[in-house]
């Protein structure tokens, strides 16, 4: 459950708030030296202000294909190349842009607490086989049962929490 918290985490990391972060560009991949490279791998991305991302690639014969991976991100970003640094203005969010991001942020959260579910599923159906095989007692497995749909519950309510707050940033900002 861990797992997909972490995962719902770095799908959110991806959608804009309408301020400039780093981590907006993490899942950009290159198509560099015969392969395929991570963005943070051959470049270093910071913000410069609020709405200015930097990207220093640190081989200058490779700005050309950053700047594409960028383009070809889908981000509705417009990569500029001033030497071996490209920079990026993020444009403002408007209403209609705003609710289409918390409308894939919803998305995420279902996909996260679908996950979550299915984790309990599977292990109510180990611990219910365990029972039949009298492994543990019928105490334990209520005990287990319990146990189990509370950390679902907290898990669910971790995703939700997080949610709402990213739902906010996006909002209003």
């Amino acid at each position: 459950m861990l797992k997909t918290i972490q995962s719902f985490h770095d799908d959110m990391k991806g959608v804009r708030t309408g301020r400039a972060n780093a981590s907006l560009l993490d899942g950009i991949v290159v198509n560099i030296y015969g392969g395929h490279q991570k963005l943070n791998q051959v470049a270093g991305v910071s913000a410069i202000d609020n709405k200015t991302l930097s990207v220093k690639v640190w081989d200058a014969t490779a700005i050309g294909e950053v700047k594409n991976a960028i383009i070809n991100a889908n981000l509705n970003l417009n990569p500029v190349v001033e030497g071996n640094t490209i920079r990026i203005v993020l444009p403002d969010l408007t209403q209609e842009t705003r609710e289409k991001l918390v409308k894939l942020l919803h998305q995420f959260s279902e996909n996260a607490r679908v996950a979550i579910r299915n984790i309990r599923r599977d292990v109510m159906e180990e611990i219910e086989e365990m029972k039949k095989n009298k492994e543990i007692s019928e105490d334990d497995f209520h005990v287990a049962k319990k146990e189990i749909q509370n950390i679902t519950d907290d898990n669910v309510k971790k995703v939700d929490d997080d949610l709402s707050i990213k739902e906010k940033d996006i909002l209003h900002h």
